[in-house]
């Protein structure tokens, strides 16, 4: 019987911003030569870093992620370690910075494990955050393709895997609703061939 890999910890950042008065997304595609989800439209992100651990303490965070990852089994210092992750992935691979460490704006929505039957597996965390926390001129680093912001409602009809299309649908819900910042992320896995999602909440 084949060993089960464990999954690495991973991070994505989600950028957002309003062009025109539509909800868009930065997102690109997957080359069709990668080893990973070839031609596969994505987000900025990638697995933690040993040394992403040493920058645990460089921003200021919104108290709720900071309940939240812990909620999701990423305790410190994992959990602000994987802020730098999705930061630093998004630095390499769009040339966007934050522009300043103070990140009270961002949030996060999804912590999400790869079905047992993948090649590669990641435990990965989505943070979201508006583009007006960053700097910079877009520009990839060859990872992806075609990095460009995208209509969320066109973004749903290119293709992804599964947990990406579910990520863009519970943003545009959540933004629609308002105060997506204090909305409680979800643990999306599979088990058995099935999909289980639960809403984590806040402890009192």
């Amino acid at each position: 019987m084949a060993s089960i890999l464990k999954p690495k910890p991973a991070a994505t950042l989600i950028i957002t911003k309003k062009i025109n008065n539509n909800l868009c997304i930065l997102m690109g595609k997957r080359p069709e030569n990668a080893k990973f989800a070839p031609g596969m439209w994505v987000f900025p992100g990638g697995k933690l870093d040993k040394n992403d651990i040493k920058q645990n303490n460089k921003y200021k965070l919104n108290k709720n992620v900071l309940n939240y990852l812990e909620l999701l089994k990423a305790e410190p210092p994992i959990g602000e370690a994987l802020i730098h992750t999705a930061i630093r992935e998004t630095k390499e691979e769009t040339n966007l910075s934050i522009s300043s460490n103070n990140l009270e704006k961002i949030w996060i929505l999804a912590r999400a494990i790869t079905p047992v039957n993948r090649h590669m597996r990641f435990d990965t965390k989505f943070f979201v955050a508006p583009s007006s926390c960053f700097t910079g001129k877009i520009k990839g680093n060859g990872e992806l393709d075609k990095l460009e912001y995208v209509n969320i409602n066109d973004a749903l009809k290119l293709p992804m895997f599964d947990i990406t299309e579910f990520i863009l649908k519970e943003i545009k819900v959540r933004t629609e609703k308002g105060d997506e910042i204090n909305s409680n992320p979800v643990f999306w896995r599979y088990r058995k061939q099935h999909r289980l999602i639960t809403e984590i909440k806040k402890l009192d």
